[in-house]
């Protein structure tokens, strides 16, 4: 449910509203919904989410709705996306600022994203919820795009969540891990049978004090992630399968990939972090571990060791100007060697000069 409630609509755009107050979400846009755009809207002292894009739970193949559920392969429809046209497509919000969310409800987000297609979440100003500013649930049925957004103060009464949180669990999931890993070996199709168009996550800036910036978990897959500017939690990947990280900078922190698959076919390339990566329970590194920039002579070694970052360098990464967040490196840098490109510092976050003129910014650390 929501203040402002959308389902079998198409061709619709709610601007320049004030959506305060409330005991629930703000927006909430469900089952079929084709081209629905929320812009220059403030959303603040909610009970729930802002806005949520949800599907019907009958246009998914196979759904299973938990960590600990599956439906056994012999059961399965193999046919790739969705069953039915009940769901949100091509839906946008942008130029929104929202904060003071979830005062009712923890599990929340700023956007909620479940069962749809083609979200675009633009120049955002997310914080102070208890959960994520965005969270993408299910990989049913991807094509997201989310950029120039400013997410930060976030899981400040939850935990094991991020920033950017997203999960998979889609229909090659199985909580046994040895069923999980001879189900993608043999059955490899599976994959991306309802992740089926690659979401981009790219141009914006994360802070997450109690998880991670960008949490991509259980068994997220088909994500390309570039430009994003990570201030404290670093990025986490886990469980899924063909993510590009790529040109990203992790302030005081690095890159967790937890409990990859043999072959995931994850690359991590021309990354800045500051800290060697923090591995758990991994079967294999991907496809390509390599040109990134790491902090000493000493976390270049531990990867060699491991045969990753043959190309890599380490040093410092000469930013800018740190202090006034901005973290584009100067020319000279060793960065520039392993072809990291600079990328805009100062388009985060709301434009909407009356929207820009109350909006908070993240705290840039030392």
């Amino acid at each position: 449910g929501g203040a402002i409630y959308l389902e079998n609509v198409r061709d619709v755009e709610i601007e320049d509203c004030e959506v305060r107050g409330l005991g629930g979400n703000g927006v909430f846009v469900s089952g079929y919904a084709d081209d629905v755009a929320v812009r220059g809207s403030h959303f603040t002292d909610l009970g729930a989410s802002g806005v949520c894009f949800v599907g019907k739970p009958a246009a998914v193949r196979s759904p299973s709705f938990n960590y600990s559920q599956a439906v056994e392969f012999e059961q399965l429809d193999l046919q790739p996306g969705p069953k039915t046209q009940d769901y949100p497509r091509d839906c946008l919000v942008e130029d929104c600022l929202l904060h003071d969310l979830g005062t009712v409800e923890k599990q929340v987000a700023g956007v909620q994203i479940s069962m749809a297609a083609r979200i675009t979440v633009r120049h955002a100003s997310i914080y102070d919820l208890p959960r994520a500013g965005i969270n993408i649930s299910e990989g049913t049925w991807g094509g997201h795009l989310i950029e120039w957004c400013d997410i930060f103060d976030t899981v400040q009464m939850t935990g094991d969540h991020g920033s950017f949180n997203s999960w998979g669990r889609d229909r090659f999931w199985h909580p046994k891990r040895d069923v999980l890993d001879r189900l993608t070996s043999e059955h490899p199709e599976l994959i991306l049978l309802d992740a089926i168009e690659t979401s981009v996550i790219r141009n914006s800036r994360w802070r997450c004090d109690h998880g991670w910036d960008i949490d991509l978990d259980d068994g997220s897959s088909n994500y390309e992630l570039y430009n994003n500017l990570c201030l404290r939690g670093g990025i986490k990947l886990r469980e899924g399968f063909h993510r590009h990280v790529y040109n990203n900078i992790m302030v005081n922190n690095s890159f967790h990939p937890h409990v990859w698959f043999k072959d995931s076919h994850d690359v991590f390339d021309r990354n800045i972090v500051m800290g060697w990566y923090r591995p758990i329970r991994l079967a294999g590194w991907g496809d390509k571990v390599d040109n990134n920039l790491l902090p000493d002579a000493a976390a270049l070694k531990r990867s060699r060791d491991l045969g990753l970052d043959a190309n890599s360098v380490a040093g410092d990464p000469m930013f800018i100007a740190p202090a006034q967040g901005d973290f584009r490196v100067a020319d000279g840098s060793p960065a520039l060697a392993i072809g990291f490109k600079n990328f805009p510092m100062d388009r985060f976050g709301v434009r909407k000069p009356a929207l820009r003129a109350i909006a908070r910014t993240p705290v840039i650390p030392a």
